[in-house]
């Protein structure tokens, strides 16, 4: 097949390109342009103090740099978990200091208060040597209006006979707004037709007794008598104060 298809008008004689010439030639056109273009561009960047090695090398070195955060990064983050670790161990540690502290002040005052309750009945302080109340303690019971009483008797170490007695307990208080003085016998959870407490001991004795408020009966003191055959009555009166009993 020819190349060319001649044909013939008058005297000259036109021949057609053919068509995969002129595709080549127009793609070749617009590459040698994209490619013009291009080279301009860099050309005109480096002109302007840019350059495509140093742009590598900058993304080189930032790629280093961030890898070198991260690894930086993880390392404080090892290291703040390894503090955490410590601080709540020292916090541990500390509670458990603490709390023996606690424990140890707590046996300390402990012994000191028992130390103090037998000085008192070796020597008291007063040098008197009879009967007296060493301790009165009003503690919660176990329902609403309960509560317990109890009373510590001592004598001195130098009497070597026998005390006995009665101890009288008396509740006072208010009722309608009104002044109330309350019997032992009245407030005693069981039956005591006397409200008398009796005693007898060497050098001391503990006492307790459960009391029940009637309703509407607000406390605020109680009265304590303690009676001996060979001694005389010792009498004294404390304010109404529940305590906790350690």
């Amino acid at each position: 097949m020819a190349d060319f298809n001649p044909l013939r008008t008058g005297a000259f004689v036109v021949r057609q390109m053919p068509s995969w010439r002129r595709r080549v030639l127009l793609v070749g056109a617009v590459l040698a342009t994209v490619v013009a273009m291009y080279v301009m561009y860099e050309w005109g960047r480096f002109e302007g103090g840019y350059s495509k090695f140093a742009e590598i090398q900058r993304r080189r070195e930032l790629t280093a740099q961030i890898q070198s955060l991260k690894d930086e990064n993880e390392r404080l983050r090892a290291e703040v978990a390894a503090a955490e670790l410590a601080r709540n161990v020292d916090n541990k540690a500390y509670a458990a200091v603490e709390k023996n502290l606690a424990d140890l002040q707590a046996q300390v005052l402990k012994h000191r208060e028992q130390l103090t309750f037998y000085r008192g009945i070796v020597s008291p302080e007063d040098g008197i040597g009879g009967l007296r109340i060493q301790r009165f303690q009003v503690l919660p019971g176990a329902a609403e209006h309960h509560y317990r009483l109890r009373l510590v008797l001592v004598q001195s170490m130098r009497q070597e006979t026998v005390v006995s007695g009665s101890v009288v307990v008396q509740l006072e208080g208010v009722r309608d707004n009104r002044p109330v003085q309350l019997p032992l016998s009245e407030a005693a959870d069981t039956q005591r037709a006397d409200g008398l407490l009796p005693f007898q001991f060497r050098y001391f004795q503990n006492l307790e007794q459960d009391i029940v408020l009637p309703e509407g009966f607000e406390p605020r003191a109680v009265n304590v008598e303690v009676r001996s055959a060979r001694l005389a009555p010792v009498r004294e009166s404390y304010p109404w104060q529940v305590q906790v009993e350690g």
